[in-house]
C-alpha cells in the first residue's frame, strides 16, 4: 500500500497561512512528520489564488530540502504544475488529469512531455460519477488517453475513482469499492487510488469511517492511498486488511508489523 501524505497543502488554513507568511520552519516541521510516520511520497498543493507559481517553487525547494522522497506535485493550475515539474529532483507523480476539456487540454503536453506517474480523476464534463457504470466509462477513456496520447504505461497511473461524503450519498462507498475490484481486474498493472477523508464529512467520529472506508477498499484492490500516515490506527488497518485479503503471503507483513510495534499505533 501507497501512502501519500497529504498536509504540505496551502489549502488547509494552518499551512496556507504559513505559505502567506514565509513560515519555513511549519513547512519542514510537517514534512518531517509525514515522514517519520511512514509516508512514500508527499503530496504538495501550492494552491494560493494568485501566488501558485510562486509558491509551488517555494514549498517545493522547502520539502525537497527536508526528505529524499518523491513528490505528487498537486495543482489545478498548468503553469504551476509545469514549475513543480522543472524542479523535481525524482520522478514525481501528477495530480490530476481528468477527462474534463480544459483540463485535458492543458495538462495533456506536460504529461506527455515529462516522466512522472499521473493521477486519473474520473470527472468529466458530464460532472462528477454517481454510479459504478459512468465511473467506469470514465476510467476506459481516461486510461486510453493516458496510455496513449500521453504515452504513459499503465503502472504509471493512479486512478481515483471518486470519494464522496457517505451522508450525503449512502450508496457511493460500495459503488467506489465495485468500481475499483472491477478497473484493477480489467488491467492488470494499473494503481487505484484514494483521498480518504471525503468519505466521513459531515459525521462524527471521523477517523474510524474513514480507516473502515480503506478496508474496504483495500479487499476490493486499492493499492494506494492519499491521507495522514500519523493516523492513529493506520497503519494496523492496511496490514489486517492486506492480510484478510489475501494479499499478504504466510502473513509475513503482519508479523513483522506486529513485531515493530505497529498495530498498537
Amino acid at each position: 500500500m501507497l501512502i501519500v501524505g497529504e498536509k504540505i497543502n496551502a489549502t488547509r488554513k494552518r499551512i496556507g497561512q504559513a505559505c502567506q507568511e514565509g513560515n519555513a520552519e511549519l513547512i519542514v516541521q510537517t514534512v518531517k512528520e509525514q515522514v517519520q510516520g511512514g509516508a512514500d511520497y508527499i503530496d504538495v498543493n501550492a494552491g494560493l489564488v494568485g501566488k501558485e507559481v510562486q509558491t509551488m517553487e517555494w514549498v517545493l525547494g522547502l520539502v525537497q530540502q527536508s526528505t529524499e522522497l518523491p513528490i505528487m506535485l498537486d495543482s489545478s493550475d498548468p503553469e504551476a504544475m509545469k514549475k513543480g515539474l522543472e524542479l523535481v529532483k525524482k520522478k514525481p507523480i501528477v495530480n490530476s488529469i481528468s477527462m474534463e476539456k480544459d483540463r485535458l487540454e492543458s495538462f495533456t503536453p506536460l504529461l506527455a512531455e515529462h516522466e512522472c506517474g499521473v493521477v486519473g480523476l474520473c470527472v468529466s464534463d458530464a460532472g462528477m460519477p454517481s454510479g459504478v457504470d459512468d465511473r467506469l466509462a470514465t476510467a476506459d477513456a481516461l486510461i486510453e488517453h493516458l496510455t496513449g496520447t500521453c504515452g504513459k504505461k499503465l503502472e504509471e497511473i493512479y486512478l481515483d475513482l471518486g470519494v464522496f461524503p457517505v451522508s450525503a450519498q449512502p450508496q457511493a462507498p460500495m459503488d467506489m469499492a465495485a468500481a475499483v475490484e472491477k478497473v484493477m481486474a480489467k488491467y492488470p498493472g494499473l494503481h487505484t487510488i484514494a483521498g480518504l477523508s471525503n468519505v466521513s464529512f459531515g459525521l462524527p467520529e471521523r477517523r474510524l469511517l474513514n480507516l473502515t472506508f480503506l478496508a474496504l477498499l483495500i479487499s476490493r484492490g486499492l493499492d494506494a492511498a492519499i491521507c495522514d500516515p500519523n493516523t492513529v490506527g493506520l497503519k494496523a488497518t492496511i496490514a489486517a486488511a492486506e492480510l484478510l485479503s489475501n494479499r499478504d503471503e504466510f502473513a509475513m507483513n503482519y508479523i513483522t508489523a506486529h513485531r515493530e510495534g505497529k498495530l498498537s499505533s
